[in-house]
């Protein structure tokens, strides 16, 4: 069985470390992937030697079969679901796997958008050779579908503010690889207005592996 890019432990580190500083900055984490996609990719760039790239664009994944459950990122124009810079998943692509770093909250998001679905938190790191070729064949759960849309992603790239590249280079600064201790990070929660703090590492806990 193929080894996937990254350990339990370091994936779960990266996801800590994006999702705290992202909080730290006030900022929605369920509307977030492509800060962590972002953060993700210069992390494996520059702390593993990964060459990892940032992917945007359609995204489905089954996370209950006994309800037939699949979330597809997107949104619904008249009668038809779409995916475009207003609606849209990021994820990182490495070494023929697609990693996403938001998957562990993503039941919290789904409750945060007005869908209250039980939803796992789990790790996602997935072989892309496994990937379905629509939507519709995603049958049984961690089954999924991505397709990457390069123009969207650089679109959605183009428009980032300043406060989105500070927080990518924040978690660049701030990351170590497990084992070793992450050291403390000051910073101005909830803005530049905000108290002077130091900012705790933790997230959800990750449950187990899609």
């Amino acid at each position: 069985m193929p080894q996937p890019p990254l350990p339990f432990k370091d994936y779960e580190r990266i996801y800590q470390t994006i999702y705290s500083v992202i909080k730290s900055a006030g900022l929605a984490r369920h509307r977030a992937c492509l800060t962590f996609a972002t953060a993700g990719m210069l992390l494996l760039r520059n702390h593993y030697g990964l060459d990892a790239t940032i992917s945007a664009g359609s995204m489905a994944l089954m996370v209950d079969e006994e309800s037939a459950l699949v979330v597809v990122y997107g949104r619904q124009v008249n009668d038809q679901w779409i995916y475009d810079t207003k609606g849209f998943h990021a994820w990182v692509e490495v070494d023929g796997w697609l990693v996403d770093f938001m998957a562990p909250i993503l039941g919290q998001a789904l409750i945060e958008d007005g869908c209250n679905f039980n939803v796992p938190r789990r790790m996602l790191q997935k072989p892309l050779a496994d990937r379905k070729n629509y939507a519709e064949e995603v049958q049984h759960e961690g089954e999924f579908f991505c397709y990457h849309d390069k123009a969207v992603t650089e679109s959605l790239i183009d428009r980032q503010s300043h406060e989105f590249f500070n927080i990518i280079d924040v978690c660049q600064h701030w990351y170590r690889r497990p084992p070793a201790d992450m050291p403390p990070l000051a910073r101005r929660l909830n803005g530049p207005s905000g108290s002077k703090s130091v900012v705790p590492l933790q997230a959800p806990s990750i449950d187990g592996v899609w």
